[in-house]
Order: structure tokens, then C-alpha cells, then sequence
């Protein structure tokens, strides 16, 4: 097998319905979801794109069977009320709106189009007639000056706490600089929850704490190159791809936790962490198959959250796979740019996954990489992960929360850059869920 071509690279509430009633499909996850609240009836609810904003302008576009539909989709309000929505507003939060369903029969009115300050979001077809369409907008503004709250006390980084059995014999020296630098300790116990995002549109730049489980994985004993990209799972644990640390040594590895700057070190707000445990699968043994190329690495201490530092969230075994995948993700690092250049800051770029089969028919000479434990993902404008973008996670949002899907694996191959006109293949996490949780250290 040749493989020359081929380079390593807040909301409680559920839609609980049922076999009746039918939900509509369609391509906006990143900003509007349908729910059923606890007193039974339904609602759908749009998150703006980005924060930091105080003038939102709102027009969504459903679409329903049959004629007669008008009221079946109530007023665009502010979400979950008026006084919370500009609360969140002020606080540097992403605004939110949502709409009432009633009368809508056994199937939900379509979300056929939304747009955000005359930015389109997203657009799906409509039905053919006879059919019902309802616009309905809603603008927000405020003049008070957008603040985040109160930055929490700062507290001495704690102690390391290691795992059994596995205590080094004395402290590793740092290769940056000294690692007892103060931390922000606060409240961050969730997951997936996206930092602030630039205001521009289309660009592929991540702003600080953006993607707050981002992280890098350094190598070297007196002086340290970095390697990969890892993601943030837990206080104890970071996942990657396999073969960027299988076969290492665990006393020569180093977790950036929050870090941003690969030029600043060490970085304000960022932690350097040495490593406990290096974990792959027992069925990858060295060769770069995507099929089991998923990795952790438990670290000596345990990080403590803060604005730069939180988790991602792991995929569950009911979050269930499109059966034509479809879903839109996200992946980011500090990979290889157009140029072949090292970045020094993080990018990102929205990606498409596809079908199998679909990868298998337009990348015919990886069909020994592609199986049921990979995913594909591709972008349009032939933009993605590269060299140094290995392990980066294929991030999918669900419910305003962004979860691990896959973690980069292989690409083809063009010369100095990667051949990004086709697929990027990625271990997918998804199908590995339960060898992650069951080696995870929490």
C-alpha cells in the first residue's frame, strides 16, 4: 500500500418528539434550532453568529404546506425574555430571538431563510405549492457600551497532581520559561462554548479564546518545537491524532494550554504543562491510518479554566449521524498557510462533510484509507487543514455547542502545500467515543 501522495496533517431544553410529528431538515445548525419546551409546546430559537454586537437586525423566512399557514409561526421575540436578552447583550454575549409554533399541524413550519444584519446565514428551498410563507423580523439595539462581566479573582496556580504510579522523580525543566505564571479562576464548566469571534465576514482568523479548548503540542527536553494541535476534553486530558504522538516519550511532550502567540513565550493567559500518559489505540501500530489515528494524552496537573482554557465537547452516543452526513464543522489551527509558511496565529475554515461513498468516488486512490471509521469534510473555495494542522478536531455545532466529530488525520498531497480541491480524511471520533471516555482522566 503507497501512500506518497498522502500527508500526515445555553440552552436546557430538548426536542423530544414524537413519530407523529415531523421535524424539517435543514442547513442553518450553526444559528437556529428547534425545540420543545417543558410545557409542551414548540419553539425555534436563532443565536447570532458572532458577539460584542448591539444592534442586531433579524429577518427569517419559513415556509409550511398548504395555505392558510400565516399563523402558525408567532412574532420574532427576544430570547428567553426582553430584559435577559439585553442583559446577555451587555455582558458581551451573543443575542438571541426565537419564535412560537402553534397550530402547525403534524409537520413544523421550514426554516426556508435567516438573515443577521443583512447577513445571509443560511437558505433552504421551499416547498412547492401550495404553500404558506412567513417573514418575520425583529431589531435590537442598545447605546450602553458592551462590557464583559467582571473579571474573577486571580489564585496561585495550584499544586500538580499526577497520575498513579507514574510521579516523576523530579520537576521537568520548562524549555519556555518558568510555568508558575497566575491564572483566572472562574466559573467555565461547560462545553463547547465559543469565545468571541471577529467581527468581519468570511474571514478565517481566530480571535483569543475563540476556541477556548485549543491547544498546541510542543516536543523537546531543554528546548521545545511544536508539533501538532490538541484539544482540551477535560481538566486531565487533551485529545490529537495518533501518529502525532505515538511511539513518544511522555517526559519529552508539552501541552500550551490556551495558547494563541506561537511567537510570545511564554504567552500572558496561556499554561505549559508537561504530560503524563501517552494513549493510542491498540489496533494503530505506527502506519498513518485515519481509521484509528485518534490519540490522548493525560497531563501531570490539572488545568484550571479560565477565558483561554475550556473543554470541547465530546460526541455522545444519541447525538445520532446524518445518514448523508451534511453536517457543516469547523477546524483550526496553526497549520501551513497558501504559501507553504509557518502561521503564527491560529485560522480557521468551515468544512462540509460528505458521504463515504461520496469521498470514495472523487478520491479513488485513498479507498484504503476511507472506511467506516473516517469522515470527510471538504471546502468549496479549496481551503482547509494542512501540515502542522494534524490533530486538529473537526468541530460540529449542536445546540450552540461545538463537539469533536473527528481529528485531522490525512490529506492529499501537492508538492510543498496540500492538495485541498478534494477531501480531507479524519479519524472519526464519533465511532472511537467509547475507547476516549474510557481512557480520559477527568
Amino acid at each position: 500500500m503507497t501512500i506518497w501522495w498522502l500527508t500526515l496533517l445555553g440552552l436546557c431544553l430538548n426536542l423530544s418528539v414524537g413519530s407523529a410529528l415531523q421535524v424539517p431538515q435543514h442547513n442553518c445548525e450553526r444559528y437556529f434550532s428547534y425545540y420543545k419546551e417543558s410545557t409542551g409546546a414548540y419553539i425555534g430559537v436563532f443565536t447570532a453568529p458572532r458577539a460584542g454586537v448591539n444592534s442586531l437586525t433579524w429577518e427569517v423566512i419559513f415556509n409550511a404546506h398548504g395555505t392558510g399557514q400565516a399563523a402558525s409561526v408567532g412574532s420574532l421575540l427576544p430570547y428567553p425574555s426582553k430584559d435577559s436578552a439585553f442583559e446577555n447583550i451587555h455582558n458581551g454575549e451573543r443575542g438571541q430571538v426565537f419564535v412560537r409554533f402553534q397550530n402547525f399541524g403534524d409537520e413544523l413550519p421550514k426554516l426556508i431563510r435567516a438573515e443577521f444584519n443583512d447577513e445571509l446565514l443560511c437558505q433552504n428551498d421551499e416547498y412547492d405549492a401550495p404553500s404558506s410563507t412567513m417573514t418575520r423580523r425583529q431589531s435590537m439595539s442598545t447605546s450602553t457600551p458592551i462590557t464583559q462581566k467582571a473579571p474573577p479573582r486571580e489564585m496561585a496556580v495550584p499544586q500538580s497532581r499526577y497520575v498513579p504510579n507514574t510521579l516523576p522523580s523530579e520537576p521537568k525543566p520548562n524549555p519556555f520559561l518558568p510555568q508558575n505564571i497566575p491564572r483566572i479562576e472562574s466559573d467555565f464548566d461547560e462545553c463547547g462554548v465559543e469565545g468571541f469571534a471577529p467581527l468581519q465576514i468570511g474571514g478565517d482568523l481566530v480571535t483569543r479564546g475563540q476556541y477556548p479548548w485549543l491547544a498546541a503540542l510542543y516536543e523537546g527536553s531543554s528546548t521545545a518545537t511544536y508539533k501538532c494541535v490538541v484539544s482540551v476534553i477535560s481538566k486531565r486530558t487533551v485529545i490529537t491524532a495518533a501518529h502525532c504522538i505515538y511511539g513518544k516519550e511522555a517526559n519529552k511532550l508539552w501541552v500550551y494550554l490556551g495558547r494563541h502567540d506561537r511567537n510570545e513565550n511564554p504567552e500572558n493567559g496561556a499554561s505549559l504543562v508537561s504530560v503524563s500518559r501517552v494513549i493510542t489505540p491498540s489496533a494503530y501500530e505506527g502506519s498513518p491510518v485515519p481509521d484509528v489515528d485518534v490519540g490522548l494524552l493525560v497531563l501531570n496537573a490539572a488545568m484550571v479554566y479560565t477565558k483561554y482554557i475550556q473543554p470541547l465537547c465530546l460526541w455522545s452516543s444519541n447525538m445520532g449521524l446524518p445518514p448523508n452526513e451534511g453536517d457543516s464543522g469547523a477546524v483550526a489551527g496553526w497549520g501551513y498557510d497558501r504559501s507553504a509558511q509557518k502561521t503564527r496565529f491560529p485560522k480557521t475554515v468551515s468544512v462540509r462533510l460528505v458521504p463515504r461513498d461520496q469521498c470514495l468516488k472523487e478520491m479513488k486512490r485513498a479507498e484504503d484509507f476511507i472506511t467506516r471509521r473516517t469522515v470527510c469534510a471538504g471546502n468549496p473555495e479549496s481551503h482547509g487543514p494542512c501540515f502542522g494542522d494534524s490533530g486538529s478536531a473537526l468541530m460540529v455545532l449542536r445546540n450552540n455547542r461545538w463537539y469533536i466529530r473527528g481529528v485531522v488525520s490525512l490529506s492529499p498531497r501537492q508538492g510543498d502545500i496540500c492538495d485541498l480541491s478534494k477531501y480531507v480524511i479524519y479519524c472519526d471520533v464519533a465511532k472511537h467515543i467509547d475507547w476516549v471516555r474510557q481512557n480520559m482522566v477527568i
